[in-house]
């Protein structure tokens, strides 16, 4: 069986995701780009993925252990392999398994979302081409070019899709490796009522960039922080080291300060 799924090669999402699979008695069997094909087993699989280099890999391959080599991966952008291992042994079932690759999950997740952007661009620009050619060549009926249009539309917003979620996941990749290169992060407001003494930036480096603004006469404070964190999460982390009594205030980069402030 053949299932498409749009995943981080070798992340904890995706590795979640296989052992529901193994769990419903589907094994993977193999995968080619976002297919992953299954085979049935009535054994119970616990599955793990780690990423090697080519020869670590080879090594892998050649050796005994409890972990049986269910299938591997080779990815381009990083030159890396995937190797995905089961086991049946119940001591391994409920082994915990401690993944410290975000960095290179990050290069991954971006090499994918660029894939998907070169598909978007090259399904955009050869149909806007054809498009132009059977209009020009009165090759095309009113009502085929209106079908023509919704397909080109729905197949070039595929990859689109997929890369806006694989931009997601980046962004929270780059929250937890703090590797912001070449990545544009918005600039948001961040207002503190009853402030009593400034804030203290270092707590609350992880969201991103800070910078000092103003303070106005009625002793409310305004940062800045470059970040790529939503405003409900800037608010909670904040709240967290300012306490209850301060009025935590988020403004998005396209909005406006809150009334009331010079």
């Amino acid at each position: 069986m053949w299932r498409y799924k749009v995943m981080i090669k070798g992340s904890e999402k995706e590795l979640a995701w296989l052992n529901q699979q193994a769990q419903r008695g589907q094994l993977l069997q193999r995968i080619h780009g976002d297919w992953y094909q299954f085979k049935a087993t009535s054994e119970k699989y616990r599955l793990f993925s780690e990423y090697v280099t080519n020869d670590v890999a080879t090594e892998i391959q050649e050796q005994t252990s409890p972990f049986e080599v269910l299938t591997t991966l080779q990815l381009k952008d990083p030159e890396v392999q995937v190797i995905y291992t089961g086991s049946t042994q119940v001591a391994l079932q409920q082994a915990r398994v401690d993944q410290r690759d975000a960095p290179l999950q990050l290069k991954i997740a971006l090499a994918q979302r660029g894939h998907f952007l070169n598909s978007m661009n090259t399904i955009l620009f050869v149909g806007l081409g054809l498009l132009i050619v059977l209009i020009l060549t009165n090759n095309i009926s009113e009502n085929l070019g209106d079908l023509y249009v919704l397909l080109w539309i729905l197949i070039g917003g595929h990859p689109a899709l997929q890369a806006r979620r694989i931009h997601k996941e980046a962004n929270e990749l780059r929250m937890i490796t703090q590797q912001y290169d070449d990545a544009w992060r918005p600039t948001m407001h961040v207002f503190l009522k009853n402030m009593a003494e400034d804030l203290d930036t270092e707590k609350v480096a992880s969201l991103g960039a800070w910078s000092f603004v103003g303070k106005d006469h009625k002793g409310m404070s305004w940062y800045d922080v470059r970040t790529l964190a939503s405003e409900s999460e800037i608010k909670q982390t904040v709240q967290k080291v300012v306490g209850p009594d301060v009025t935590v205030t988020i403004v998005s980069w396209l909005g406006l300060a809150p009334l009331g402030y010079i």
